[in-house]
């Protein structure tokens, strides 16, 4: 893998040049921020958030709201969330970890569909994990081999909350795992497990001689330039970092923890920028090949919407594909398939809050997607001037007037949220000059009014009280 690392440093550099894009258009970064801020929970004192959306070859934003370190850490004073905060990833680790197995069978060194007992040691295999069939590779990558969660081992859950300082064994998560007992035969149903992970790590460790953090770290995170990525081997974060806060019954603050916890499943450390950059890599076969990407991109009848390592979704019919991640956080890195005026080769968005349980789903997934995706773009267009439209009063409280101040015909009158949303649309009649607007309907705050003809895209800002 020498040469791979090699050819790849020679090409993170395109990659840092499309991840750091010109800057967001300023409406585009008002409403992405507002966003952001409307999303934090207010179930924890402290919430905070990190965001970074990049529209490939056209801009890029990164933003951060509420606080990093909510002031309950030991020895880690309270602190505010910025743009370059570092973060536990969580289970977004199986993306990489996937994309090595991926590169080691583009090596020649093994194949997906090989049997686990080609690579692990035979008592391992029948005495701990167990199972009713033969485990190939794949099914650990898809969560099909029916083996159980080691998350859901309540013994060993408990051992590691009562001491998060400890360290544990690759194999002894597989025990945690694998103890519980075989939830399927392999191939046959799915089911989300860490375990798997574990075990692919532990035959990376076996194919290659090194640990999977270190492999890692030599074949993605330094080709590629990921300079505030690491797979960190003590308890605490050197850099400045999100905290890991998760309500069990109480707060338990897991932002300090042992990370061989995690190993192989959850245990590196990145920013949304790195996030961006590591995915736009990936998918624009960089770290694999086109035919290993496709077999990542393949979901299995039996997997549910989960290729090898990659969850998929979609939005309103569209693609929506990454991975989330929560280790007392919560995380997110996908790719939104869309084509839109704003985004006409899709986005890249990546996130972190310093609590477990974010419904991020509604709250930042679903209004960044109908942001960049709305068929009028705010504040963007063949004509964007301000001095077509005039509202009186300004500030509006129950009724306005938007007036015309242009020849343009057949037009489409829109008022747009700052989250993206059209709140309200109608045609206008040709040579319309005055329209009255009821805005007593309205959330008090700020909209944008968009006026939109074949050639003609007039914005301005219409201010709610």
């Amino acid at each position: 893998m020498k040469t791979k690392i090699l050819t790849l440093s020679l090409l993170h550099l395109f990659f840092i040049f499309l991840v750091k894009a010109q800057t967001a258009p300023a409406q585009i970064a008002d409403s992405l921020q507002a966003i952001l801020d409307a999303s934090l929970p207010n179930t924890f004192s402290k919430p905070g958030a990190v965001m970074g959306v990049v529209v490939p070859g056209q801009w890029s934003w990164y933003g951060a709201t509420g606080k990093a370190i909510a002031g309950i850490t030991a020895g880690q004073p309270l602190s505010n969330a910025t743009p370059t905060t570092q973060f536990r990833v969580g289970s977004i680790t199986k993306t990489m970890v996937a994309t090595a197995i991926l590169q080691l069978e583009q090596a020649g060194l093994l194949s997906i569909e090989d049997p686990i007992n080609l690579y692990l040691r035979p008592t391992l295999i029948a005495d701990t994990i167990a199972p009713s069939d033969t485990i190939r590779i794949r099914q650990l990558l898809n969560h099909t081999s029916g083996i159980a969660n080691s998350g859901d081992n309540t013994a060993c859950q408990t051992a590691v909350l009562a001491n998060p300082l400890a360290s544990h064994t690759l194999e002894y998560a597989i025990y945690c795992g694998a103890s519980q007992g075989e939830l399927f035969a392999p191939g046959t149903n799915w089911a989300y497990s860490n375990t798997n992970y574990s075990v692919l790590a532990l035959i990376i460790q076996s194919i290659t001689g090194q640990s999977c953090a270190n492999y890692i770290t030599q074949n993605i995170i330094t080709p590629l330039g990921l300079t505030h990525t690491q797979i960190p081997s003590t308890n605490q974060i050197s850099n400045p970092h999100m905290g890991c806060y998760w309500n069990i019954g109480y707060w338990l603050d897991l932002t300090i923890i042992n990370p061989s916890t995690y190993a192989g499943w959850a245990d590196v450390v990145s920013t949304t920028e790195d996030l961006i950059l590591f995915q736009t890599a990936l998918l624009n076969g960089i770290l694999i090949d086109s035919t290993e990407l496709a077999k990542m991109k393949n979901i299995d009848a039996a997997a549910y919407g989960y290729g090898l390592g990659l969850d998929f979704y979609t939005i309103t019919g569209i693609d929506y594909y990454g991975h989330y991640g929560e280790v007392a956080n919560t995380s997110g890195m996908f790719f939104a398939d869309v084509h839109s005026s704003l985004a006409p080769n899709g986005y890249y968005i990546a996130y972190n809050y310093n609590t477990q349980g974010v419904d991020m789903q509604n709250l930042l997934d679903v209004p960044v997607f109908q942001l960049l995706n709305t068929p009028f773009p705010v504040g963007i267009g063949q004509q964007n001037n301000t001095n077509n439209i005039s509202i009186t009063p300004m500030p509006a409280k129950d009724n306005c007037t938007i007036t015309i101040n242009s020849n343009a015909n057949n037009l489409q009158l829109n008022i747009v949220d700052m989250q993206g949303r059209v709140v309200y649309t109608s045609a206008i009649k040709s040579q319309t000059k005055n329209i009255p607007l009821n805005v007593s309907l309205f959330n008090k705050g700020i909209y944008i009014v968009q006026l939109i003809g074949e050639n003609t895209h007039y914005t301005q800002k219409l201010i709610v009280e």
